[in-house]
């Protein structure tokens, strides 16, 4: 059989939709479950546009985590706009009265005028840039319903079903709660990244994650990120003539002061010393 990411490739090529599906059990931790993590969460430009500034992310968070709190409270799909305008269907996959993941369907636009009249009050509120949200509405899947969005989003549910039942997942490493963290650190600690987010996101508790992680990684999540973070800035200050600001702002720091006081205290000098004697053994 083919594997999960084969069937999303298959049914979003060439159009606009997006499908991601959030694990809540670690369904997705087998070798024909596995997805990319574009899958995992919302990629599309247009999501990546709307949690540009920290209102928009915060409001998309809050958003995600009314939608699977419904997903598994309610245990049925559900459909309906984003808080930025754009439509999306949410097909809980439930066995044994358990809510497994969240397949969710979207970046479509059924209803112009409100998509805009959404995209204009948001964009209001959160600061997030209006133009560039509007022109990449040129992007999305128009349909005239969310009939075709319910019935993929099923087709997708099913076949993780199918998989999951056939191989369900095999003991790892690391539990696949902590395979999930570090997935996401990995792929996004240049973002606000926090455990408090993750933890709303996957509707677990945040303390528990924390001691998870921490048990089996050895290091807080905090920790983990930062040192992401840190390697980042080091790479950028060998490689790139970037103001110390933008390195701090693009390595995932947004306090320069923080910045500073962590990697003085990894690296013991200042990153504009670091660059400097970096430099000097780059020409010797």
């Amino acid at each position: 059989m083919q594997g999960l990411q084969a069937l999303i490739d298959l049914l979003t090529k060439n159009r606009g939709i997006h499908i991601s599906i959030l694990d809540l059990s670690g369904v997705l931790s087998t070798p024909s479950t596995k997805i990319s993590f574009d899958n995992v969460i919302h990629s599309k430009k247009f999501c990546n546009i709307a949690k540009s500034t920290a209102r928009g992310y915060r409001a998309c968070l809050h958003c995600k985590r009314k939608a699977n709190q419904k997903a598994v409270n309610g245990k049925k799909c559900f459909m309906g706009h984003c808080y930025f305008g754009l439509y999306e269907v949410a097909y809980p996959i439930v066995m044994d009265e358990r809510v497994l993941a969240i397949v969710y369907v979207g970046n479509a636009i059924v209803d112009e005028p409100k998509t805009r009249e959404r995209i204009q009050k948001s964009c209001q509120y959160t600061g997030v840039d209006q133009s560039a949200l509007l022109a990449q509405t040129a992007f999305c899947e128009r349909l005239d319903d969310g009939k075709e969005l319910m019935q993929i989003a099923e087709i997708v549910g099913d076949y993780l079903k199918l998989l999951y039942e056939k191989e369900p997942p095999r003991s790892t490493s690391y539990h696949w709660l902590v395979t999930a963290l570090k997935r996401h650190a990995d792929k996004a600690y240049q973002t606000s990244l926090t455990l408090k987010h993750l933890a709303s996101i996957y509707h677990k508790n945040e303390k528990y994650m924390g001691r998870l992680f921490k048990k089996e990684v050895g290091v807080d999540f905090h920790e983990y990120c930062l040192d992401l973070r840190l390697k980042r800035a080091e790479e950028l200050l060998q490689k790139t003539t970037h103001k110390i600001i933008d390195v701090a702002m693009e390595s995932g720091f947004d306090n320069i002061s923080y910045f500073n006081r962590a990697f003085m205290k990894r690296n013991a000098i200042s990153p504009t010393m670091y660059r400097v004697l970096m430099k000097k053994d780059q020409n010797k």
